[in-house]
């Protein structure tokens, strides 16, 4: 059995790749669409929540499966 990289290893031949792929420019771009930034979370939920109660959540929830069930 082949032993497992580490994840530095995959970092380091991922990144190998897309720069030989994609060229540095590139490859930088791509990596910024997919990196995450930070987010702080239970702000976020508080932000959006704001003023809601559970019902109010429930039924905008509700509303938002209903929509996407007609589309699809």
């Amino acid at each position: 059995m082949a032993e497992m990289a580490s994840d530095h290893e995959i970092r380091e031949k991922g990144l190998s790749i897309l720069f030989k792929t994609l060229g540095e420019v590139d490859a930088i771009r791509f990596l910024s669409q997919i990196t995450y930034e930070k987010r702080d979370y239970l702000k976020f939920q508080e932000d959006l929540f704001e003023g809601m109660i559970a019902e109010d959540i429930y039924s905008k929830a509700k509303e938002y499966f209903e929509k996407k069930m007609h589309k699809g």
